[in-house]
């Protein structure tokens, strides 16, 4: 490779090694004595080490931090006992966080391959959420940060491990596309806390302790590559050429005999005992069969109820089947590839990769057939948003399907940023009333959904910002509109027949209005309590106006088709506002919570109604990718795979969700989709090569999920004999 360059792989992740004629002098130290672990401190330079196999012995460093600068915030409270803290968290918002700071200065942990830290959950029954950040200093006013989390079941003890993303490491030369670093050399503190959190304030809702804070794995720092030696970073098969690992494809060949010796695989593995013909429980209740799923509350529980008449617990993929986005190059930048682009320099490496893999140009229905095999013997009884229509159309799994995701072509609130539509349009209200049979009339897979058993329901929409995140805005935004805009008209006429008279308006909002016409012309927001009353008032008609026209759009034309929501954020669905409109007319409420946990998710004053988590992941820096995700789990495969493990379970032990839906199938592309996203979250890679720990996995919670939620105990072990 140029510059005699390789990089090698350990357990953490991957980097840069020269000959050792070229290396720099050895790791700088890192400039900390002693945290958490007083005893395990030596003197300055002393190797500390521990094996983590037998194979393998790895040099740690205990960072040491005296008690003054462990610090409490929000609501949380900690406690120190020799060498752990012990860390409650009943509220999670208020930046609720046990902080540890440096008694001076920063800390240098550039010289370091992982942080890492020991938790333990102290509860005995409920599963816990942390996460851990390191916030490191910018040229800029504000830090520069990096995550990585962790759940555990009651009483569980694991290790949270944090790869360092080094600048002198992994920082492309140039601005060109890399691994998303952090300046190592200047952390100003590490944190843990619940993050984004949609938990209700609840008595021991984290009560865990953390030890042993530490870094792992000594580095041994090189030269930065130049543009010269960087160039192309990717190969033809759209994997990052300057990594190595060990399912690396590196040849057609290597492609071919990759899906002979999974076709013998998939030959010798089946669908889950006990399942019926759809997924569901055969060797559970019989209850009533109509031909369609349907919800329904069984013994405490809710769930999904097949045709059959079966118990139908939904573990899913979403944009499962089909290709991904192509990868992408700037402009004037073809040298990104080690291949030769398509249009506006993109270059399907996907497409290509499965023509070679296929052995034929018409690759794509062998491909959906072996799709199919492949999410059955991995466990999967269902088919997750965006999926491809043509693996649908097999009849071999249920799925789920989205009507419309926002369409920004529909009428919307004047010129507010707010992802929301005018729900009082004409237009809009045409387009809701006619949104199935619209769909139905111009594609053949929704045509079929009306009927097709297989089909579980419909979503409308996905993430919306309703306006009130935080202080409600949405009322504010619409009085900013021209006198036009039919949702304004709609607040008048509400004003009218409550007020009468804008002088009584004005006598109540504290306004000057001189008449009604001049009320629509407007645009200034008032301020006063009343103002915020009626805001509140108008705001339950809005909502009330969306569900139902999206309600209505499909009982109209699919009655026996469930109604799925509209995908709400985690922190949007426990807003009462919302969830309680969504229980009048939604069969489903539906929700991409980016945790490592929804075991807590709120019971308290949530409507008894199923939910369904509907995308939710975990990544790593592994396989050369260059981002972990939102929700980052450790440094191994075993990791992530672990945290899927443990995310379902604690869907499965809730007694409102029915389903996990997993985004997505496939990683994203390494120089990123549309939107910049360049995740590695996909249970295959670009080469189509599966992660085999997260398959097995998911292939262990379809076999025992059914009896798993009937015990309703947040066990380690899926069969729930946990010694």
């Amino acid at each position: 490779m140029k510059e005699s360059l390789w990089y090698k792989m350990t357990k953490h992740g991957f980097f840069p090694i020269r000959s050792a004629k070229r290396m720099l002098p050895g790791g700088i130290f890192l400039a900390v004595v002693s945290l958490f672990a007083p005893h395990l401190c030596g003197q300055a330079g002393q190797t500390l080490s521990h094996s983590s196999t037998k194979s393998e012995q790895k040099e740690i460093m205990p960072i040491s931090v005296e008690s003054a600068d462990l610090t409490a915030t929000g609501s949380a409270r900690i406690h120190r006992a020799g060498e752990e803290v012990h860390l409650e968290i009943d509220d999670p918002e208020h930046d609720s966080a046990l902080e540890v700071k440096p008694r001076e200065g920063e800390w240098d942990l550039s010289p370091w391959s992982t942080l890492a830290v020991d938790v333990k959950n102290l509860s005995l029954n409920r599963q816990m959420r942390l996460v851990m950040i390191l916030s490191a200093a910018t040229d800029g006013p504000k830090d520069k940060q990096w995550t990585v989390g962790i759940a555990l079941n009651p009483h569980e003890s694991r290790t949270m491990r944090m790869p360092l993303p080094h600048e002198w490491q992994f920082k492309a030369p140039d601005g060109l596309p890399g691994v998303k670093t952090i300046n190592t050399e200047k952390i100003r503190r590490i944190q843990f806390l619940i993050q984004w959190p949609f938990e209700s304030a609840t008595k021991g809702l984290l009560d865990c302790t953390v030890s042993h804070l530490r870094v792992e794995g000594r580095l041994q720092k090189v030269a930065p590559l130049s543009k010269a030696a960087y160039l192309p970073f990717i190969d033809r098969y759209g994997q990052f050429i300057h990594a190595d690992w060990p399912s690396k494809v590196h040849t057609d060949a290597d492609l071919r005999a990759n899906y002979i010796s999974e076709s013998k695989e998939l030959k010798a593995l089946r669908r889950p005992r006990g399942w019926d013909q759809y997924g569901g429980w055969a060797a559970g209740p019989q209850l009533k069969a109509t031909g369609s799923f349907r919800t329904e509350r069984y013994r405490g529980k809710w769930y999904f109820v097949d045709p059959a008449g079966h118990l139908f617990f939904s573990q899913a993929v979403d944009v499962a089947g089909g290709v991904n986005d192509s990868l992408r190059a700037g402009a004037n930048s073809t040298d990104w590839f080690d291949a030769p682009l398509g249009e506006e320099n993109h270059y399907d490496a996907v497409g290509a990769n499965l023509r070679v893999k296929y052995g034929r140009d018409d690759y794509k229905n062998d491909y959906e057939r072996n799709l199919a095999r492949r999410l059955t013997a991995w466990g999967f009884n269902s088919l997750g948003d965006w999926s491809s229509a043509d693996l649908m159309s097999l009849g071999a799994i249920p799925y789920t399907l989205q009507l419309t995701d926002y369409d920004d072509k529909m009428p919307k609130i004047g010129s507010s940023k707010l992802k929301f539509y005018d729900v009082f349009d004409p237009r809009y209200i045409n387009k809701m009333k006619n949104l199935l049979a619209e769909r139905a009339a111009s594609d053949p897979l929704v045509r079929k959904s009306l009927t097709d058993p297989m089909c579980i329901g419909y979503f409308i929409d996905n993430e919306l910002n309703f306006g009130n995140r935080g202080p409600l805005i949405l009322i504010a935004e619409i009085l900013k509109t021209p006198s036009s805009q039919a949702i304004k008209q709609e607040l008048a006429s509400d004003l009218k027949l409550k007020y009468a008279t804008v002088n009584r308006l004005n006598a109540a909002w504290h306004t000057s209005y001189k008449s009604w016409p001049d009320f629509l012309e407007a645009t200034t927001v008032p301020s006063s309590d009343q103002f915020s009353a009626d805001s509140e008032v108008f705001f339950q008609r809005v909502l009330d106006q969306y569900f139902k026209l999206a309600r209505d759009s499909i009982k109209s034309v699919a009655p026996n088709r469930l109604y799925l929501g509209a995908r709400f954020i985690s922190t949007d669905a426990v807003r009462p506002r919302l969830y309680e409109a969504c229980s009048k007319y939604c069969d489903v409420l539906s929700v991409n919570i980016y945790a490592h946990s929804v075991a807590n998710f709120p019971a308290d004053h949530f409507p008894d109604m199923p939910v369904l988590v509907t995308e939710f992941q975990f990544g790593e820096l592994q396989r050369g990718m260059f981002s972990p995700s939102l929700c980052q789990a450790g440094t191994t495969p075993e990791d992530r795979a672990l945290a899927y493990k443990r995310f379902v379970q604690g869907a499965l032990v809730h007694p409102n969700i029915v389903g996990t839906q997993w985004f997505q199938y496939r990683d994203q592309p390494l120089t990123g989709r549309g939107d910049g996203e360049n995740y590695q979250i996909g249970f295959v890679d670009v080469t189509d090569t599966p992660y085999r720990e997260m398959t097995s996995a998911s292939r262990e919670i379809g076999a025992a999920m059914y009896r798993y939620r009937q015990a309703g105990k947040l066990a380690d072990s899926m069969d729930g004999n946990d010694k």
